[in-house]
């Protein structure tokens, strides 16, 4: 009687986490639509969900890059580094379309 207690409540665990994990994707996927429309609104031509949430990694790559002033030189070259991997990435999937 005790195990098939904790494997039900392993089970209910289980469970709740891939419905969590589910509600957390679709919750990310509405704001990258909402976020396309809304550059696509300001732009004036549309924007996919994927690079709406390139244009934000942009936006955050650029913010930590610059305003950070005691940040040590290393983690700054790192932000640097994803700045420019994501202006790659935008640039890359602009040809693509």
């Amino acid at each position: 009687m005790k195990k098939s207690i904790t494997c039900q409540s392993r089970l209910s665990i289980v469970e709740y986490v891939v419905s969590a994990r589910k509600s957390l994707s679709m919750s990310m996927m509405r704001l990258a639509v909402f976020l396309s429309n809304v550059f696509s609104s300001l732009m004036e031509e549309r924007i996919s969900p994927m690079q709406s949430l390139r244009v934000v990694h942009l936006i955050v790559a650029c913010f930590f890059a610059v305003v950070p002033a005691g940040i040590p030189l290393l983690l700054r070259l790192l932000f640097i580094t994803w700045f420019a991997v994501t202006v790659l990435q935008l640039r890359q999937g602009e040809r693509a379309d």
